[in-house]
């Protein structure tokens, strides 16, 4: 499982370790922009900081659902599957590396964000209004934000899971045929459809931060069911 972790790594490093290039470069901005009393530049710096931390649990997830499906729909790829792995050993270090990265990348983004909190005085507004696009009660303060960070990555592991489900299905009856990719999409929505309506069964009225690692919570079970099935349904395909 440790080598399966290991390679599955490698196959993403170079854009993850630009991801973080990305973040330095944006949070330097605006640290130049505060510490030389450019407000504007810093403001600045801080939206760019936050896009790329943004942008960035976006693009690890899709990096990781394109290996997936490259494993499944090409020659090279498809050796992997023919080591004397099981197909759970084989999803879940796909899983694992995505998690892993996530994480990585989100507490890379959440040490500093704390920091940048520290710092801010009139950037504090822009930090209030950026939170509140998520729920009109977050105010800007380290456990809220790593109440939403978990939040946030629950999530999109939970849908770089349902993905790995979808493209499964679609890779098993539509293999090699035109179509592949569309129906892989729309199987995606529907399974994203389904995961937000259970997610949003937690009720509304908890605390902002209880609520929000009630739903992580139940998009991490949601995502290990999904998984489940996945390595199953690849299990049957693979074995034919």
């Amino acid at each position: 499982m440790l080598r399966l972790l290991k390679y599955e790594m490698r196959k993403t490093l170079f854009p993850k370790l630009v991801l973080l290039a990305l973040l330095v470069i944006t949070e330097g901005i605006f640290l130049y922009g505060h510490w030389a009393g450019k407000s504007n530049r810093a403001t600045v710096g801080l939206a760019l900081f936050l896009f790329t931390l943004m942008f960035g649990f976006l693009v690890i997830g899709i990096l990781s659902l394109v290996t997936l499906h490259k494993d499944m729909n090409t020659r090279q790829g498809y050796m992997l599957f023919m080591t004397p792995h099981s197909t759970y050993s084989i999803l879940g270090a796909k899983v694992a590396e995505c998690g892993l990265s996530l994480l990585v990348f989100g507490g890379i983004g959440l040490a500093v964000s704390a920091m940048n909190i520290s710092l801010l005085q009139q950037e504090i507004d822009f930090i209030s209004a950026f939170l509140r696009n998520f729920s009109p009660d977050l105010v800007p303060s380290v456990p809220n934000l790593a109440a939403l960070l978990v939040y946030i990555l629950s999530n999109i592991l939970c849908s770089v899971t349902s993905a790995y489900l979808a493209d499964v299905i679609s890779s098993s009856l539509l293999n090699g045929k035109k179509g592949n990719l569309l129906i892989t999409f729309l199987l995606f929505l529907v399974i994203n459809y389904g995961v937000q309506k259970i997610t949003g069964l937690v009720p509304a009225t908890l605390a902002v931060t209880t609520m929000l690692l009630l739903q992580g919570l139940v998009a991490l079970v949601l995502g290990i069911v999904m998984y489940i099935i996945t390595a199953k349904l690849m299990e049957n395909y693979l074995s034919v």
